[in-house]
């Protein structure tokens, strides 16, 4: 009797302490369940910084008991690697992605496995391996298909479109979110159907359709609830006005996200937003502090791990530096912008990248142009190669019917023939845009030579007052020796008797020759007032043409000018070129002085600085605002006059203020 009652006691205490023990660890569970719950919840949050979303996120997977594999587990496991797609830290989306592979398959959990399969699908896509991403995308298809899960399906179906898309895949793509559109109408499931409607805008935009994109884009804002979705919009539709050449239209929308204060936490938007204002200031000719905003997105694109737009910000910088003439930085960011579209696998980003780099690096363009016809080759063939690849996958999973099947052939004819006739006007494009440079070659070379012979006639002209001041010169020589000197050498004789007699009869007879001394002198002053003149001859031309027009400047203008000529200056050593051009120039800089500046003073330098010779034009008078009045046909000549000799030419001035043209050309 007491070794039962032993026994039982001894039962009832294991019992107790395994309830316990049990209900001890179901509420540890439960706390961690709750902080894991609690870290996505914060991971989700878009009104916290990217930084700290991404720490959450890390914070929640930490938590999460790989060695525990049951249901919530791998739902956790989920949440955690979609969070890793969204914040694109891919190399952590596939290492969850592969963990979740492995715990479903073990519990032969059909729903997980399918997410798995989504979140590798994801992966690949990223990884720009487009064709395995439809195969694990059409797995996951399949298998939410037959769970019934359609909210699923649809999530992937947009993934499908999205990784054609990426595969510039633009009609099929557009049809994956038609497909979309009807099965969530049918379904109820509406939460995909703005993304549906800003994809279905994006390839519209990408077909060069902008019209058509903006449509799209408007309606996904109208039916839209999150605020980084309507973010993405605006730049989106912004961009679209952009390329329509709707500065204004472009300049309001963009300008709604960067108005909110909270902006700057929603991290793709952010920067990209950022770079399209710099872009349509750079398009409105609106210079500023236009380079540090593309600087600063440059750094949140870096900050925010954001590879969306950041080698379009490149490119877009790198117009900008064309455009103010810095060639070398505008080379580095097309070169930069690039390597990021290659890093990114996006032959269309190439393309685009491979356009900039061409229309900046003068020097390697023939190098660049090939490797454009070879991507763009390439690209053809890739693209053919994946329609075929989708259309044998979507076979095998039996996703698609007979007739749909007639349906991608026939699609995929129309592209093939749309691609072939886009590739011929791209050729045409190029060979009409070479042929254009030809012919400014041309024009350049005829230009320089008419510039040449026009300086030539004008040393003719001068050769010809040079010789008609020689003949003058010979005709005063044949004066002074024929008349004065004869004159001189009488009179001499005459009054030479003075010596010998000194009566008054002789006096008297002198007297008449000191008289003629005096008409000596007077013709003597004659002559020496026609030489006068060209007693300061300079045997340089050039040089004289130019102290030439300045004396004429002062005496018809009122301006006064000052010349500074570098005797180190071999004019003779210099181009006709090179001289015709700066003597123009300065032409047209007095020109614009005496009819705009009203100015007192004015000062024209020409210095050696080998291997350049530099030239500066400054006056004192009421200046002018470079940012209007650089349009003016006056500057738009010098500037071209300058460029044509691969010289650097800048105007500095401001309102009722100093104006000083500088000018700097290489003679060697």
């Amino acid at each position: 009797m007491n070794k039962r009652l032993i026994y039982w006691g001894i039962v009832l205490m294991v019992s107790l302490y395994g309830c316990t023990s049990k209900t001890v660890e179901n509420k540890e569970a439960q706390a961690i369940n709750d902080s894991i719950k609690k870290y996505l919840d914060l991971a989700n949050n878009d009104t916290i910084t990217y930084d700290k979303r991404v720490k959450y996120n890390d914070k929640a997977y930490s938590l999460i008991d790989l060695n525990r594999n049951d249901t919530l587990t791998r739902y956790n496991l989920y949440c955690v690697s979609y969070k890793y797609y969204s914040f694109n830290k891919i190399d952590m989306l596939k290492s969850t992605a592969d963990k979740l592979m492995n715990l479903s398959l073990k519990s032969k959990d059909s729903i997980n496995i399918a997410k798995a399969y989504r979140n590798l699908g994801l992966f690949y896509m990223d990884s720009s391996d487009n064709e395995k991403a439809i195969l694990f995308l059409f797995k996951a298809k399949k298998m939410f298909k037959s769970l019934n899960r359609y909210d699923y399906v649809i999530k992937v179906m947009h993934d499908i479109a999205i990784t054609q898309y990426y595969a510039s895949d633009f009609l099929g793509s557009n049809k994956t979110l038609v497909e979309i559109l009807l099965l969530s109408k049918k379904t109820n499931f509406t939460e995909m159907y703005p993304l549906a409607l800003l994809n279905i805008g994006n390839n519209l935009s990408s077909l060069k359709n902008e019209s058509q994109a903006i449509i799209y884009f408007k309606k996904a804002y109208k039916i839209s609830h999150k605020k980084t979705l309507k973010n993405v919009l605006n730049n989106n539709i912004s961009n679209s006005y952009i390329n329509l050449k709707q500065y204004d239209s472009a300049s309001k929308y963009v300008s709604k996200n960067l108005s909110n204060k909270k902006f700057i936490l929603d991290h793709e938007a952010y920067p990209n937003s950022l770079s399209l204002t710099a872009l349509i200031q750079l398009k409105m000719n609106n210079h500023n502090k236009i380079k540090e905003k593309f600087y600063l997105a440059e750094r949140y694109f870096e900050q925010f791990n954001v590879t969306n737009g950041r080698n379009y910000n490149q490119i877009y910088l790198s117009s900008y530096f064309s455009k103010v003439k810095d060639s070398i930085n505008a080379i580095r960011a097309a070169e930069k912008a690039l390597l990021l579209s290659k890093s990114y696998k996006n032959p269309v980003d190439i393309i685009v990248s491979l356009e900039q780099l061409i229309k900046v690096d003068k020097k390697n363009a023939s190098t660049n142009a090939q490797e454009y016809i070879r991507i763009s080759d390439s690209m053809q063939i890739a693209e053919r190669n994946f329609r075929d690849k989708f259309a044998r996958i979507a076979f095998e999973t039996d996703e698609i019917s007979q007739e749909k099947e007639t349906a991608i052939k026939q699609k995929w004819i129309i592209v093939t023939i749309a691609g072939v006739i886009i590739v011929i006007i791209i050729l045409l494009l190029i060979i009409t845009r070479q042929r254009s440079k030809q012919k400014e070659l041309q024009f350049q070379q005829l230009q320089q030579k008419a510039n040449g012979e026009i300086y030539n006639l004008m040393l003719a002209q001068k050769a010809k007052e040079d010789e008609a001041r020689q003949t003058e010169k010979k005709r005063i020589a044949r004066e002074l020796h024929d008349g004065i000197m004869n004159k001189l050498s009488s009179t001499r004789l005459n009054l030479a008797i003075l010596s010998k007699k000194t009566d008054t009869e002789t006096i008297q007879k002198c007297l008449t020759y000191i008289n003629q001394i005096s008409q000596i002198e007077t013709d003597i002053r004659n002559i020496s007032h026609d030489l006068n003149q060209d007693v300061f001859q300079e045997e340089d031309s050039f040089r004289k043409m130019i102290e030439d027009f300045v004396n004429q400047q002062n005496t018809t203008s009122k301006t006064h000018y000052e010349l500074e000529l570098d005797n180190d200056i071999d004019w003779n050593a210099i181009s006709s070129e090179i001289k015709m051009n700066l003597y123009r120039i300065i032409q047209e800089a007095s020109h614009n002085i005496n009819k705009y500046g009203q100015a007192k003073k004015a000062s024209i330098s020409l210095i050696l600085d080998a291997p350049n010779i530099c030239m500066a034009i400054t006056d004192n008078g009421i200046g002018f605002d470079t940012s209007v009045s650089s349009k003016g046909i006056g500057i738009q000549n010098m500037q071209a006059r300058v460029k044509s000799l691969n010289g650097k030419f800048s105007v500095r001035s401001t309102k009722r203020d100093t104006t000083c043209v500088n000018i700097a050309i290489p003679i060697k």
